[in-house]
């Protein structure tokens, strides 16, 4: 029997994203998913330069477990380039590890440290319209 996959711990939450490559002007090209996850650990390894070390325990998973997401994430990437498919960015099995916020009107999202008492506004537009998002799965 195969272990339950534990959800992965976000830094940042994303925002849904679809990218298409220029050339892909026919429809039926296909598309490929990126999970959050995995977008994640090609953030953490390849824009913030961090070793898998460091971006595993950010994370909370394994290194070993790592690699293997950073692996099928960056196949998927080149799959989407070479195959001239566009790559959606969402779903997974992951959650936020602070208190994340997400305003209802001006769709920000903003996190209030432990430490710090939770304001019942939005910093950006002051709407009082903002939910938690900290515990929410499959962002």
């Amino acid at each position: 029997m195969v272990r339950p996959i534990k959800p992965r711990r976000l830094l940042i939450p994303q925002n849904p994203v679809s990218l298409m490559p220029q050339g892909n002007r026919e429809s039926g090209k296909g598309e490929v998913q990126l999970l959050s996850e995995e977008f994640e650990v090609i953030k953490l390894v390849d824009y913030y330069d961090m070793s898998h070390l460091q971006a595993s325990k950010a994370m909370n998973i394994s290194r070993p477990t790592l690699t293997r997401i950073y692996n099928g994430a960056r196949k998927k990437i080149a799959e989407s380039l070479v195959e001239l498919k566009s790559l959606k960015l969402g779903g997974g099995n992951s959650y936020l590890g602070e208190n994340w916020f997400k305003c209802n009107d001006c769709e920000a999202f903003f996190n209030i440290p432990d430490n710090k008492k939770i304001s019942s506004y939005c910093p950006i537009c002051l709407s009082k319209s903002i939910h938690n998002i900290s515990n929410e799965s499959n962002l």
